[in-house]
């Protein structure tokens, strides 16, 4: 409530602001010393370099070590066996034993984790004291996890490992990455290990005999990372083999390779992709639906959406599959794009606080900028410059890493600052959409009505790749407008609260996420205003989808700030300032 009351004086501020402006349009603000790229005093030190990182971990960076640091973290299958037992003897009815197998499992470290989270518990026996002895084995698995994990060196230097190694390119390293692979616990570990593979999948112009292996290794995830990594560096050498894994048993190692096949331009692999719709984990399968949706992109795609169960499922298949027969031959699969990599790196508002700053995957700020005035919206531009949009300040400016202006232009009450691709940069009060170049000229000016919009005001918008305007009225509407401002189409959502600023976030496929800050929900519709996910959160402001699928969420609850859910709405990394302070805006790149 306290931030709509704050909203409410700006917009009084803005009223007289524009009232007492000339006709000419919103004035640029009151002269400020504006810093030049030559003007030079040194920047901060931001300390992002992995082989810092891992020195602080007491980890030696030479590439025989990093090699050596991977495959400790690895099982043989020679020992699972020898662990498995281990497991067992978590619920001997002698504490003793229990102790130490609890110890030993410990002392391996993050190598028994794979097996105490997929170990067969043993029936449960009613009676006598066998259960008890069940439920200790699931307590002691538990703590055993928990303990391992309380003493690791984090996913942050494993993944420093990963990209130090993979530029040593030392002997034994595509081995130890590929035997990794099953044992890394999340999706960016994942990511890391790919992107390294990639890095060394050939050697004088010849794929690496270790990745071609793993072409018919036991694990799945193996096999499905090396069809991957060869369909896109080696296809050519290993074509049989790598299209022998559109057959594989599992639906993963059939996704990934059809996937990459697409990018290589195989469109008889797109079938295949189409098929796993229906027998992928839930948790994969929409970014089987997300590859066709941008797939589809300049063609009528399909209107049925992937349900949980399994009819459901059957139909967005075949639908997929007519929609293939009958459009397949005019899409361009050269003008497909790769999922940009993320870097972990995470860009935070603190709105009370009057703060920006940037979060490494450790989430410690690598910069901090405080002298902002009340920012609505954020972007970082490349390494070492933020956008900003100052509601009280009437302005959108630019900034370096010290909080330096280094371009400004005047604006009544911005609600959206978005640099784009042409270098201009798009504006949206709650009444105007703008655009300016870099010299500050405006390019375009788009009136909705000025102040007596009423319900009609704008609360938050983007604009597309396209050139359209997509935002969230107050009438709680969807609306994309084109270049001109001609309203194109709308569809309503539920909003609750009218909470005005930031983005509204559009995916490439015409869905969009839709923070409901009443009932504590994001809703995800599709481009025809169907709830199709939803997860819940306390109070939510603003939402983004992120490249890996999962969803960036921030709350006007300073006890939630900012959190990331994967697409079952579990909590995979949160913040929250060390001050409680609200985190009204979060991206990641």
């Amino acid at each position: 409530m306290r931030f709509l009351k704050i909203l409410s004086l700006a917009a009084f501020l803005a009223l007289a602001a524009m009232l007492a402006a000339d006709s000419g349009g919103p004035k640029d603000p009151p002269k400020i010393d504006v810093k030049k790229d030559d003007e030079k005093k040194p920047e901060p030190k931001i300390d992002s370099h992995d082989d810092t990182l891992l020195r602080r971990a007491n980890i030696a960076t030479d590439g025989p070590a990093l090699v050596d640091f991977l495959k400790k973290r690895i099982l043989p299958e020679s020992e699972r066996s020898e662990v498995e037992q281990m497991v067992r003897r978590l619920g001997h009815a002698n504490y003793r034993t229990r102790e130490l197998a609890m110890q030993e499992l410990i002392a391996r470290g993050i190598s028994s984790v794979d097996v105490l989270r997929t170990y067969s518990l043993p029936p449960l026996v009613k009676g006598g004291s066998v259960a008890s002895f069940d439920l200790e084995l699931l307590r002691r698995i538990d703590r055993s996890i928990l303990s391992i994990y309380e003493r690791d060196v984090g996913a942050e230097v494993v993944g420093a490992v990963i990209r130090v190694a993979a530029d040593k390119k030392s002997a034994g390293l595509v081995e130890a990455l590929i035997g990794y692979l099953p044992f890394a616990d999340n999706d960016a570990l994942l990511d890391e290990l790919r992107f390294a593979l990639a890095k060394n999948t050939l050697k004088d112009g010849k794929a690496n005999a270790a990745l071609v292996s793993a072409l018919t290794d036991r694990s799945a995830l193996r096999r499905a990372t090396a069809a991957e990594v060869l369909a896109r560096a080696a296809y050519a050498g290993h074509k049989d083999a790598i299209r022998t894994a559109l057959t594989d048993p599992d639906p993963l190692v059939r996704f990934r390779t059809a996937r990459a096949l697409a990018f290589a331009q195989q469109r008889d692999a797109i079938p295949t992709l189409i098929d796993t719709l229906a027998d992928l984990p839930i948790s994969i399968a929409w970014q089987a639906e997300d590859f066709l949706l941008n797939l589809a992109a300049t063609s009528t795609a399909p209107t049925v959406s992937m349900g949980n169960d399994k009819e459901t499922r059957a139909k967005c298949k075949d639908a997929w599959h007519a929609w293939w027969k009958a459009q397949g031959d005019k899409v361009d699969l050269a003008k497909l794009e790769e999922t940009p990599r993320l870097l972990g790196r995470t860009l935070v508002v603190l709105l009370d606080q009057n703060t920006i700053l940037e979060l490494g995957a450790d989430n410690q700020p690598r910069w901090e900028i405080k002298t902002v005035v009340f920012p609505l919206d954020a972007q970082l531009l490349g390494e070492d410059r933020v956008l900003v949009a100052e509601h009280h300040a009437n302005r959108i400016s630019e900034r370096n890493l010290r909080g330096d202006v280094v371009w400004q232009k005047g604006v009544v009450a911005p609600l959206v600052a978005q640099r784009l691709a042409n270098g201009n940069t798009f504006v949206s009060t709650d009444h105007q959409f703008l655009e300016f170049d870099k010299n500050g000229n405006e390019t375009m000016q788009i009136n909705l009505g000025g102040n007596g919009l009423g319900d009609r005001k704008i609360l938050k918008a983007m604009k597309l790749p396209n050139d359209e305007i997509v935002c969230l009225r107050a009438d709680a509407r969807i609306v994309r407008y084109d270049k001109n401002g001609k309203e194109l189409h709308s569809f309503p959502v539920n909003i609750g609260l009218r909470l005005y600023g930031g983005r509204i976030h559009m995916l490439p496929n015409g869905r969009v996420l839709v923070p409901q800050n009443q009932e504590g929900k994001v809703l995800e519709y599709d481009s025809q205003g169907k709830v199709i996910w939803e997860t819940s959160i306390p109070s939510p402001i603003a939402a983004t989808r992120l490249s890996n699928g999962n969803t960036l969420i921030t709350s006007m609850d300073p006890n939630i700030g900012a959190v990331e859910v994967n697409r079952a709405g579990v909590h995979v990394w949160s913040y929250q300032h060390s001050s409680n302070t609200r985190v009204t805006r979060a991206t990641r790149r």
